[in-house]
């Protein structure tokens, strides 16, 4: 079943039990309901009228001014029968001809009632349901009152109420289903076009962003889509040239080799010549195992479950690690690394990685610095930052936003795997790394993120 026709029967649907639940409940009550303030109506025009005879003359009532007086009041709405009976049962006015029916009944229900102030019966005269109410008058001279109510206009009433509201009902049911119509049109659209991006997307192309101007979960869902089309073409396009690049470092130290090897075969080099090309061979292997191995490091980080084996440990100390890893190499440069931690800050972190993460950047700063590498760990609240700063050029500024990427070739033309793995390694860890120029020289590395706090 299609969206749009489920949205046109849930409409209907809750029409129609909204229609049905009210109407089960309204018949069950309206007639019960009506007939009580009928009751009530009764008693207070049961009460003018002994108001009426009271103010009369004590000697006499003018039946006929009576008369003429409620005549004149819009009162009697389902007040059929006024009768006026004596305290001694005899019947002294009525406003219609009674017949023997209605005489029997009336001094049946005199006898059974004369004592209570009031009652109420309901009954049957010529086959026709009426409500008869008995009201005893409180003055001096008692006499009664009989109202009799014809209750088949409550009924006739009944159906010409429940008439008028199945034609509200039938006309709210044809504007929820133009409602339905014009709502499912906007929703359907939004959803036909996520559909179409989708297509789109699993063709390969990222260029379509779907265009949805509603503010609801669709417009939504569809502003978070195209987030997720422009990340995976960012990385789609990160993959391509990934590959162009693997493709491009791993095919020129192939080629030296091959073109070394085939001078060695051929017997063409005398003993030195024919070392050096040995040697030359065994430095692009190296370079190519290195190279290999970095791929490798960097693919299980960011695709293999449970790589990351999180303790707690101090991060003074893995950073100390990684200044280790790295004195031999700064010590051949010359460079010297200022690190004086005077901090103990617990991480949740996988040791060896981070320590990795740390290296690859201390050893990037050494390679480029002019005498020194300076880090600093500092720690406001639960938040530390790390700077790693060397006292070299700096970045150029088309190189800064880059410097991540992989196989970026940087100002001295060097290529390579390290700050990416970094900062892969740094965002598993939930760690942010940034670069920037130092001040007054030199490029600057900051590391930031949250200590661990016990549970």
């Amino acid at each position: 079943m299609k969206i749009r026709t489920k949205i046109y029967l849930s409409y209907l649907g809750l029409i129609v039990f909204i229609f049905a639940t009210f109407s089960i409940i309204f018949y069950a009550t309206f007639k019960s309901n009506l007939i009580e303030q009928v009751k009530t109506d009764n008693l207070r025009f049961a009460k003018l009228v002994e108001s009426f005879f009271i103010n009369q003359s004590k000697n006499i009532k003018d039946l006929k001014k009576f008369e003429s007086y409620f005549e004149t009041w819009g009162y009697k709405f389902l007040q059929d029968y006024i009768v006026i009976v004596t305290n001694d049962g005899s019947i002294e006015y009525s406003n219609k001809e009674l017949d023997v029916e209605a005489r029997v009944k009336i001094m049946k229900l005199f006898d059974e009632n004369k004592e209570f102030s009031y009652s109420f019966e309901i009954g049957q005269l010529q086959e026709k349901p009426y409500l008869f109410t008995l009201y005893k008058s409180k003055s001096n001279t008692h006499f009664f009152i009989l109202i009799i109510s014809d209750l088949e206009r409550i009924s006739i009433f009944q159906k010409r109420f429940f008439s008028l509201i199945f034609q509200i009902a039938i006309f709210t049911a044809l504007l929820a289903a133009a409602v339905s119509v014009f709502v499912s049109k906007q929703i359907i659209q939004g959803l036909l076009k996520l559909k179409e991006g989708i297509i789109e997307a699993s063709k390969m192309r990222f260029n379509k962003k779907v265009e949805v101007g509603s503010r609801d979960e669709v417009g939504m869902i569809a502003h978070e889509f195209n987030k997720l089309i422009e990340k995976i073409s960012e990385y789609n396009q990160a993959q391509i040239r990934f590959l162009q690049n693997i493709s491009h470092e791993l095919k020129t130290p192939l080629t030296s080799i091959r073109g070394y090897a085939e001078v060695l075969k051929m017997g063409l080099l005398d003993v030195e010549k024919a070392n050096h090309a040995a040697d030359r061979i065994i430095e692009h292997v190296d370079k190519l195992k290195i190279l290999i191995n970095q791929i490798i490091d960097l693919t299980k980080i960011e695709s293999v479950e449970n790589y990351f084996v999180f303790e707690k440990r101090n991060l003074e100390d893995i950073l100390f690690d990684a200044v280790l890893d790295n004195e031999g190499y700064a010590l051949s440069k010359g460079i010297e690394i200022v690190f004086e931690p005077n901090t103990k800050i617990p991480v949740l972190c996988d040791k060896e990685k981070l320590k990795e993460a740390f290296s690859n950047i201390i050893s990037n700063c050494i390679r480029y610095a002019k005498s020194k590498v300076v880090i600093e760990i500092k720690l406001q609240k639960d938040e530390f930052e790390v700077r790693i700063e060397d006292n070299g050029e700096g970045f150029k500024n088309d190189e800064i936003d880059k410097i991540f990427e992989r196989f970026f070739k940087g100002k001295r033309g060097e290529i390579g795997l390290g700050l990416s793995i970094a900062k892969a390694i740094f965002d598993k860890h939930g760690f942010a790394v940034e670069a920037e120029n130092a001040e007054p020289v030199g490029a600057r590395f900051v590391i930031k993120g949250s200590s661990y706090k016990e549970q």
